[in-house]
């Protein structure tokens, strides 16, 4: 990707208001959903660390418009994005302005994609910086900021990605891509309908945790319980004690509720689980590790690997929710709640490390 300054390019384009804000829905036709959203959202990064875990590396802001339309027979996404990057002091490190088009055959699953991409020194996306409080208090830490657009700022924000997204390479071209079939996908939804009625009870249940990732605390005599999905479908590892003398399972429980947390955050509040009921559709699949692409591990690790890495994500997070709710930002918090979610997986499946003399049993989940 080559790197530039939009200096000179900018000072034509319209002043950009600052703002930040939700999906702002339209449908263009009876199968075309086009979503506007600006937001701020934490980073983690993209691959693990020699300890398996996803390391916080700032957060960026981001501009983008969501474009899916969905004929039965053919599902087209459109994805325009323009994306500021910060490292956890604040500091500004660069920008990207990238479009990606995919278009899978639900019959046969050929598909095609194209993308284009840059990145500049310069920052694009004049959102508020102070929105993302890095702090250690993990509890009042904003990891995601979303508000209302006007009308007025829904076409402002367009307007600026479609001048930037025009600006792009077009030399690129369509090519052939690994697609999914709707019987994939129905497969997929046959072995998670199986849970979703219990699945959508629990979400309702406050609990320290969400979907059988959780933890109990009592502060005064010292006994937990920290339970996460293990590297099997369905079945969770269970680790039942007490922190009481001994230091490595107190700090080591600091760092798993950190991790629950953020995923109950993450899938609870920032996804909005209570009302979109399509979520329980892509948490059961994650739970269940069923392969969701060719090429691709299942889990969380595997789906931070499908929306870092590959055009049809979209596609495929509509297709295991809806085309209304599927947008770029509903995409990244996905991302970020699975790499919460694997970080206390690993801690669970390297045991004794983290849990010295607890018990651990096996539980069969969601």
């Amino acid at each position: 990707m080559i790197k530039k300054t939009l200096s000179t390019f900018l000072a034509a384009t319209l002043l950009f208001v600052t703002v930040t804000a939700p999906a702002s829905q339209a449908k263009t036709s009876d199968n075309t959903v086009v979503n506007v959203e600006s937001y701020t959202i934490e980073t983690l990064s993209d691959n693990q660390n020699e300890e398996g875990f996803y390391e916080p590396t700032g957060y960026k802001n981001v501009n983008a418009i969501t474009e899916i339309t969905d004929n039965g027979i053919e599902i087209e996404t459109k994805l325009s994005v323009v994306e500021d990057y910060y490292d956890t002091n604040n500091t500004y490190k660069d920008s990207s302005v990238a479009y990606e088009e995919f278009k899978n055959n639900w019959k046969t699953g050929e598909a095609t994609e194209l993308k284009q991409a840059e990145t500049f020194i310069t920052p694009l996306v004049e959102t508020d910086a102070t929105q993302i409080k890095l702090n250690s208090n993990t509890q009042g830490k904003t990891q995601f900021y979303q508000s209302s657009l006007t009308t007025k700022e829904e076409v402002n924000v367009r307007k600026k990605v479609e001048i930037l997204t025009s600006s792009l390479s077009s030399n690129a071209t369509p090519r052939s891509s690994q697609g999914i079939t709707k019987a994939q996908l129905e497969e997929v939804k046959s072995f998670i309908s199986e849970f979703e009625e219990t699945m959508a009870m629990a979400s309702t249940t406050e609990r320290a945790g969400a979907y059988d990732n959780y933890y109990n605390h009592n502060i005064v005599t010292g006994e937990f319980v920290a339970q996460s999905l293990s590297a099997a479908a369905n079945t969770y590892l269970k680790y039942t004690g007490t922190i009481k003398n001994n230091s490595t399972a107190a700090s080591s429980l600091v760092t798993f509720k950190s991790h629950i947390n953020n995923y109950e955050k993450y899938v609870i509040q920032y996804m909005d689980a209570a009302k979109w009921p399509e979520t329980v559709g892509w948490v059961s699949a994650l739970a269940g590790l069923a392969i969701l692409v060719a090429g691709f591990l299942g889990g969380p690790a595997g789906w931070v690997a499908i929306v870092s890495n590959y055009v049809g994500a979209l596609t495929t997070f509509a297709g295991l929710t809806t085309t209304a709710y599927a947008t770029k930002a509903r995409m990244d918090l996905s991302k970020t709640a699975a790499q919460y979610q694997h970080n206390a997986t690993v801690m669970n499946i390297q045991g004794g490390k983290y849990w010295p003399n607890i018990d651990l049993s096996f539980v069969r989940g969601f």
